[in-house]
C-alpha cells in the first residue's frame, strides 16, 4: 500500500511536471536578454534583464496611433473575457432549465441540435457570423466580439445533467407556495447552482481570453487589442516577447488558482475524490 502510494506521487509529480515546464521555461526566459535567447536557447535559470524585460512590456506602444498598449489591450482582455463568462453562464442556464422544467415536446429535440454543433468547429461559422455581425452593426465593437462565443452547449450540457438529478417534487412544491418560474430559478435553482456556473464561468472566461481568429476578422481598430493578439509584436525568440507571454496567461491561471475548490466542485471532482 505505501509503494502504491508513492508510485502514484511520483507519477503525479512527473505529470505536474511535464504540464508545467513549458510555463517555467518561459519564464526563466523572460529573464534573459535576446541575445543570449538566440545564441543558448531558451534554458532553465534566471538571466539578468527580468526587470527590464517587464519594464519594456509595460512601457511597450505600437499601432499608427501608438493606441496599442499593455493596459489597453489587458483592458480588452478582460471586457471580452468578463463578458463572454457572464452571458456563457446565464444562457446556457436558462437555456437548460427551459429544456428542463418547461415541459414541451420539442424539449429534447432542441437538446440535441444544441449539443450537435459541438460537432461544427468554430472556423466553419466565421463567414456567416461574419455577415450577421456586419449587418447588426457590431464590427470593431466588444459586443461584436463577445455575442458569437457566448453559445456553448457544453454549459447548456453540464446545467441540464445537473438539473435531471433535483427532484420533480422542488418545483411542485415551489409552484404550491406561489412561485413563478422566474422566482423558481432566481431563488432556488440559482443558489444551488452556484458551483456548476462558477465552473462553467471559468471555462468560458479561458475562451473568451483565448479568443484570437475571431477578433482578428471582426476588429481592425488599434483599441480593440486583446493581449492574446499582441504577443505577435514582441518579436520572436526575445525576452520581452516571454515577458509579454507570461502577462497574457497570468490572469486565467490566477483566477483558477482562486476559484479551483469551486472550480472542481462544479465539474464534480471535488466529491469524487472526498469519496476516494
Amino acid at each position: 500500500m505505501i509503494y502504491r502510494t508513492i508510485l502514484n506521487h511520483v507519477i503525479l509529480l512527473f505529470g505536474v511536471f511535464i504540464m508545467l515546464s513549458p510555463i517555467l521555461l518561459i519564464f526563466f526566459s523572460s529573464s534573459q536578454s535576446t541575445s543570449d535567447l538566440r545564441t543558448s536557447g531558451m534554458q532553465f535559470e534566471f538571466g539578468n534583464h527580468l526587470v527590464q524585460n517587464y519594464n519594456s512590456v509595460l512601457n511597450f506602444e505600437s499601432g499608427f496611433t501608438d493606441e496599442i498598449t499593455p493596459m489597453g489591450m489587458l483592458s480588452n482582455s478582460l471586457i471580452i473575457a468578463i463578458g463572454v463568462g457572464v452571458l456563457t453562464t446565464l444562457l446556457s442556464f436558462f437555456t437548460a432549465y427551459s429544456i428542463v422544467f418547461f415541459k414541451y415536446k420539442s424539449a429534447n429535440i432542441i437538446f440535441w441540435l444544441v449539443l450537435s454543433t459541438l460537432l461544427f468547429p468554430l472556423e466553419a461559422r466565421f463567414i456567416p457570423t461574419f455577415q450577421i455581425a456586419s449587418y447588426l452593426g457590431l464590427i470593431n465593437t466588444h459586443l461584436g466580439i463577445i455575442l458569437p462565443v457566448i453559445a456553448a452547449a457544453l454549459g447548456t450540457f453540464f446545467f441540464r445533467q445537473y438539473f435531471l438529478s433535483l427532484p420533480e417534487e422542488l418545483l411542485e412544491a415551489a409552484l404550491l407556495d406561489g412561485a413563478g418560474s422566474f422566482k423558481f430559478a432566481l431563488d432556488i435553482l440559482i443558489p444551488l447552482s452556484l458551483s456548476r456556473a462558477a465552473a462553467i464561468f471559468i471555462i468560458a472566461f479561458m475562451i473568451g481570453w483565448n479568443q484570437y481568429l475571431w477578433p482578428i476578422m471582426i476588429s481592425t481598430d488599434d483599441t480593440l487589442y486583446t493581449l492574446v493578439r499582441g504577443i505577435r509584436f514582441m518579436g520572436q525568440g526575445s525576452g520581452t516577447s516571454m515577458a509579454f507571454t507570461i502577462i497574457t496567461i497570468a490572469p486565467p491561471f490566477i483566477l483558477v488558482l482562486i476559484f479551483q475548490r469551486w472550480f472542481f466542485s462544479g465539474l464534480g471532482v471535488e466529491n469524487k475524490l472526498s469519496q476516494k
